[in-house]
C-alpha cells in the first residue's frame, strides 16, 4: 500500500480521528505500529522532495508528534541522510507512549559505535538560539514534528515560538529549503484551522490517516502547503466507513 497518496478525503474531526486510533489499535494494530508507519511516511516525502544528498534538520516535540520525527530522523540517517535532531528534552525524558520508546531506539542508534550508518544522526538537545541558527542555515529540509493535532490556543510556548519563527524567517530567505509538517503544522489547529502565534509555514504537510477540517480550510494554504495523506496501511473502507 503506498505511503503517501493526493487524496485527502474523508476529512475528519480531531476527536473521529482519536477514536479512530483507538478502534484500530482494539483491532490488532498498536499505536506504536502506527507511528512507525507515520515515520515512514514522513521519510518518504521528505525523499521525494529532497533526493540525496542533503541534509535534514528534525524539530521534535516532546508527544507523539514529536515521535513521530524521531522515527523519521532515524530512517532518513539509516537511508543515508545527514540528520540533526533538535529537542527539549533528552530522549530519556519523554513520557509520552509510544513516543518515549521511538525517542530511545533513535538516541540508542545516534550513539552507538557498533552501528555503520548510511548518512550520519546527530542529536541536539534545547540548543542556544546561535546553534539553532547554524542548524537550521545548514539544512536542505526542516521537518516540523513539535505539535499535533491535539493542539489548541492562540500563541505557543517556549522553546517551541523560538524554533518556529527561526525556521520561518530561515525558509523565507532560502528559496531552495524545503520545509515539512507532521500531521498539521505546529501553532495550527487541525480542527478550526486557525493559527497561533507563531504558526511553522510548511511546504508539504505529511497527514496521518484523514485529513483534517483544519488542513482544507479556506485561508491555510501558507500554512500547510500542499497536503498529503498517509494511510498508515490501513485499509481505505475502515477509515472510510468510521463512524465516531
Amino acid at each position: 500500500m503506498d505511503r503517501l497518496s493526493d487524496e485527502l478525503d474523508p476529512v475528519l474531526d480531531v476527536p473521529a480521528v482519536v477514536a479512530l486510533e483507538q478502534r484500530i489499535a482494539a483491532a490488532g494494530t498498536p499505536l506504536s505500529t502506527l507511528m512507525g508507519r507515520a515515520g515512514e511516511a514522513v521519510a518518504e516525502a521528505v525523499a521525494n522532495e529532497r533526493p540525496m544528498p542533503a541534509r535534514v534538520c528534525v524539530l521534535v516535540g516532546s508527544g507523539n508528534n514529536g515521535g513521530d520525527g524521531w522515527v523519521a530522523a532515524r530512517l532518513l540517517a539509516e537511508e543515508g541522510y545527514d540528520v540533526d535532531l533538535v529537542t527539549r528534552i533528552p530522549a530519556e525524558q519523554v513520557a509520552a507512549e509510544p513516543a518515549a520508546d521511538a525517542a530511545l531506539q533513535t538516541a540508542d542508534l545516534a550513539e552507538s559505535a557498533d552501528v555503520d550508518l548510511a548518512g550520519s544522526l546527530m542529536i541536539v538537545v534545547e540548543p542556544s538560539p546561535d546553534d539553532l541558527a547554524s542548524i537550521l542555515a545548514d539544512a536542505d529540509v526542516v521537518v516540523d514534528a513539535i505539535l499535533g493535532t491535539g493542539f489548541s490556543g492562540d500563541a505557543v510556548r517556549e522553546p517551541y515560538a523560538t524554533w518556529i519563527r527561526m525556521a520561518n524567517d530561515l525558509h523565507e530567505r532560502v528559496e531552495d529549503q524545503m520545509s515539512v509538517a507532521v500531521d498539521v503544522p505546529s501553532g495550527l489547529s487541525a480542527q478550526s484551522g486557525d493559527d497561533a502565534d507563531p504558526t511553522f509555514q510548511a511546504d508539504v504537510t505529511v497527514t496521518m490517516l484523514a485529513a483534517k477540517p483544519g488542513l482544507v480550510g479556506i485561508g491555510t494554504d501558507d500554512a500547510v502547503g500542499r497536503v498529503m495523506r498517509a494511510p498508515l496501511e490501513i485499509e481505505e473502507d475502515f477509515v472510510r466507513g468510521f463512524d465516531a
